[in-house]
Formats: structure tokens, sequence, C-alpha cells
């Protein structure tokens, strides 16, 4: 799964620099490094004159949704790719709101000794972000108007697979553009196992009261206590 990511000095300036023709959201990307869901993320959707930023709020809302933001109660940040195509919140962007979802980094959980250790995964090369599959539907609601969103999930590949059983499904630029046009998730070109890097970092970061670019500083794995194995 995916529930925390980082926006670490990202902007719309750097973002299209690197993704020829895209148009930067009206709103700057606030640099956080321990984004929650229900946050402002930023999202990359194809528009009729190219590719169009955005913010939306993690956690996909579908149009059918009737009631107040507050109302809606399922967990929607991940969708499963083993059942987005038929999934009832999530059937109607797979098919017509395909976006992509863009972090410079993402956390995840590694279980040893019955304690959850955090760990940042990031790009290993120049990439300023990570490209996600990702979901959006555009929602007019009581307490919110506007885009909401999630990202695609699958199981984990390679040597992340000693962190966690999933994760995102990433890309490059040339995939990306594909799964903006209606490709099939299966179908989509993976991003390459050696172009990402992980580290463990602090726990602080479990906490979303604690923010600051500490929290994506590598430390040294911290050992179990073989007492509680």
């Amino acid at each position: 799964m995916c529930g925390r990511m980082a926006h670490k000095e990202l902007t719309w300036a750097q973002l299209a620099g690197w993704m020829q023709g895209l148009a930067p959201g009206e709103t700057e990307i606030e640099t956080r490094y321990n984004v929650p869901p229900t946050a402002m993320i930023p999202i990359v959707r194809q528009g009729h004159l190219g590719l169009q930023g955005d913010l939306a709020r993690w956690g996909l809302i579908p149009a059918f949704h009737r009631g107040s933001l507050k109302d809606w109660k399922a967990t929607t940040i991940n969708a499963r790719i083993e059942s987005v195509a038929t999934a009832p919140s999530f059937r109607a962007a797979y098919r017509g709101g395909r976006c992509l979802v863009l972090a410079s980094g993402y956390y995840e959980w590694q279980v040893r000794g019955g304690v959850k250790y955090p760990h940042y995964i990031r790009p290993s090369g120049n990439a300023p972000a990570l490209l996600m599959a990702g979901l959006e539907s555009r929602v007019r609601l009581p307490d919110y108007e506007g885009p909401t969103c999630a990202v695609l999930t699958e199981p984990v590949r390679g040597a992340l697979a000693q962190v966690h059983d999933r994760m995102p499904v990433m890309m490059g630029l040339e995939a990306a553009a594909d799964w903006l046009v209606g490709g099939p998730v299966e179908a989509l070109p993976r991003l390459p196992m050696e172009a990402l890097g992980w580290h463990e970092v602090a726990r602080t970061v479990s906490s979303i009261r604690n923010e600051g670019p500490d929290l994506i500083e590598p430390i040294e794995p911290v050992a179990p206590d073989l007492f509680s194995l």
C-alpha cells in the first residue's frame, strides 16, 4: 500500500522542466515531508491541450456519493490493480479518470520482531519525483468541491519485498503517457527496480504531527528486541 508520502521541495516549475508540455497547477505544491491521506497532493491529468497539473484531495470519493465528505467512511486512498476495474468505488475513475500522483518519495513500514520500522522509498537517480498511476474523481459535496484521488497498488517486486508486500504502480514518462490515455494497467511497463532506492528512517515519521527534512534522513537499522520474538 501507500499511506504516507513526501514532497521534498517539489515545484510545478521543476516538474514542467521534466515532463514536456506540462501546464503547472494554479496552486503551488507545499513542501512537506510527512503527507498523510486527506492532504492535497499533486496530480497530473491529460487535458484537452496537454498535461495539466493540479492538487487533489488524497482519498478518492466516487461521483455517485451524495452525502458530505465526512459521511464517506470507506478507505479509498489506494486501489488494488487486481480489482480496480470492477470495484464500485474505483471502476468509473479507472475508465475515465486517469491521473498521475507525484511524490518525491513515499513511506512503508517493515515489521521486525513485532515492531513497525518506517522506510523511505525514492528515485535512485536524478528524477525529481516518482510517477504513480492514479485515479481521479471530481466531486461537488456540501463540505468539499474539487478533485479527489487514489494511488494504484500492486504486489511488490524485487528486493523491496523485504520491506512490504505491496507497492504503488510506478512508471517512467513514456509509460505514464500510455496510462493517462487509457492503457490497461497490466500492460504498462513498470519503473525498473534499479530506479528506486530506499532506506530506514526514524520512527518519528509514524506520527503525522511530526514534520521536517530530518524525517527522510537515513538511520542505522534498528535491531529487533530478541526477547519480543
